[in-house]
């Protein structure tokens, strides 16, 4: 019938969630993402949201719209996608992975044929680290990539205050990290969570390390992990603290994100949760 349209073919829609950064490291991290999923789901709309309203502000400030997640999915709805698949840039299912979850499940119970909207539903995907799989791939990936070359050499891996409430995850990585890297040089920090810095001081001296390169354990990069971790501003960064005790720093300038052995493990985290459902098709 004339004047009624026609609803779009959709294959589905996968929409990135990240906390967000206003860095160039880290929007490069985001563009790779996008690239990964285009390619792989080449019928799929791909978007991508932040969580961080302080970012969003500034990116606004610099004529920059980026939407947070609420907007960004109900703007895929709106446009006639049917199904929709959440892949959060996370490391850990803390604070920030939970706080989509409520979004997710209220504009679900408008899904199905008698639903108020009419979509098939919304899935989210897998952070980093969920499964018992997930630990072992990922400390696998992150022992292949940052494996100390000499003895008396440790990486320090620094979570930021972003993965708040992930405190069991991080210990358990680091136990199956141990599992693999015998040495136990390679080690899990935290700003201000557990382990702290003083339990990175106790391990770094256990083993007898005297060069420490510092990690950021982020998936983008921002500016917050370069001021915890070396900030000249900063008289409590993690370099300054290091080098009070004897030991020679470097900082290691990228995320995990800017591996592709680390996208690789997200792509499977989407396939996963999008097979489990048979959307993307």
């Amino acid at each position: 019938m004339k004047g009624h349209g026609k609803k779009i073919e959709s294959h589905g829609a996968v929409l990135l969630v990240s906390i967000g950064t206003t860095q160039a490291e880290g929007r490069a991290v985001i563009d790779s993402c996008v690239k990964r999923i285009q390619t792989s789901y080449p019928k799929a709309e791909v978007a991508y949201s932040f969580t961080s309203e302080p970012v969003r502000l500034v990116l606004r400030e610099q004529n920059e719209y980026i939407q947070g997640p609420l907007a960004a999915i109900t703007s895929l709805l709106d446009k006639g996608h049917s199904q929709v698949v959440v892949q959060p840039l996370f490391i850990t299912s803390g604070a920030r992975y939970h706080e989509l979850y409520p979004i997710i499940t209220a504009l679900n119970e408008l899904a199905g044929a008698h639903g108020a909207v009419g979509f098939d539903g919304i899935l989210i995907s897998s952070s980093l680290l969920m499964n018992p799989e997930d630990y072992a791939d990922t400390a696998k990936a992150i022992e292949s990539i940052y494996s100390p070359k000499e003895k008396d050499e440790a990486v320090v891996l620094v979570s930021p205050t972003a993965e708040g409430g992930a405190e069991p995850a991080l210990c358990q990585l680091q136990m199956i990290l141990d599992d693999i890297s015998h040495s136990g040089q390679i080690i899990i920090g935290t700003v201000n969570g557990y382990p702290d810095f003083e339990k990175v001081k106790t391990r770094l001296s256990h083993i007898g390390a005297k060069k420490v390169k510092l990690v950021p354990l982020t998936i983008v990069p921002g500016i917050h992990a370069w001021i915890e971790l070396s900030g000249d501003a900063n008289n409590q960064s993690w370099q300054k603290q290091l080098e009070s005790i004897g030991c020679t720093v470097t900082v290691e300038t990228k995320g995990l994100g800017e591996y592709d052995l680390v996208i690789e493990l997200f792509m499977n985290r989407l396939k996963r949760t999008a097979d489990s459902h048979s959307f993307l098709k």
